[in-house]
């Protein structure tokens, strides 16, 4: 009788450990600190845009497509990201086909609605940026300065680290001619795509 009551209790002992093992040896889920971080982020964008100019002394108006290659750098706070970016474009007048070089430095300044951090995949955000630029042509030899406004989305299809980016926008310039003294307004509507590198 002994030995049928130690068999029992020995049996249900393994039983229960049977039971609760399992629970104890499942895979613990990844938390936000376990994934990689999203301190640094380094971007590359591809901007096409139309642009219509108005000479301020004789009032004629001209329009230019561009197509503008850009690197920057933002620091991630999360809801904010601070950083610049340096960009080179190649525009057309469409009225006389005469081609310009430009250069330009940006200060740039995202707000995310949604805070940038590992676990978010879909990231929207407004961008402001400040800047100069210098252009170059056959007939130009302008600098001034360049503010824009425009909304985005970062999207983390593979990774927490690689993120592909859309923006579209509105920006604005004033240019002075070194040549002539001529100054020019322009405003420009943009959409650019690219990708961004976060470590």
């Amino acid at each position: 009788m002994k030995h049928l009551i130690a068999a029992l209790v020995l049996t249900t002992s393994a039983n229960a450990f049977a039971q609760t093992t399992p629970a104890s040896e499942s895979v613990p889920q990844p938390s936000a600190s376990d994934l990689r971080k999203r301190t640094h982020g380094m971007s590359w964008e591809m901007t096409s845009s139309n642009t219509k100019t108005k000479n301020k002394d004789t009032d004629v108006e001209t329009e230019t497509t561009s197509t503008e290659t850009k690197f920057g750098y933002l620091y991630n706070f999360g809801r904010f990201e601070l950083g610049g970016a340096f960009a080179s474009s190649t525009d057309k007048n469409e009225d006389t086909g005469d081609k310009s070089t430009a250069g330009s430095f940006e200060l740039i300044g995202h707000v995310n609605i949604l805070k940038n951090e590992p676990g978010e995949d879909l990231v929207p955000y407004a961008a402001l940026s400040l800047g100069s630029v210098v252009i170059d042509s056959d007939t130009i030899d302008a600098k001034g300065s360049t503010a824009s406004l425009g909304f985005g989305l970062k999207w983390f299809p593979l990774s927490e680290i690689f993120a592909l980016k859309a923006e579209l926008g509105a920006g604005s310039a004033t240019i002075k001619d070194n040549n002539s003294d001529v100054e020019l307004e322009m405003k420009a509507t943009y959409f650019n795509v690219g990708w961004a590198f976060y470590f």
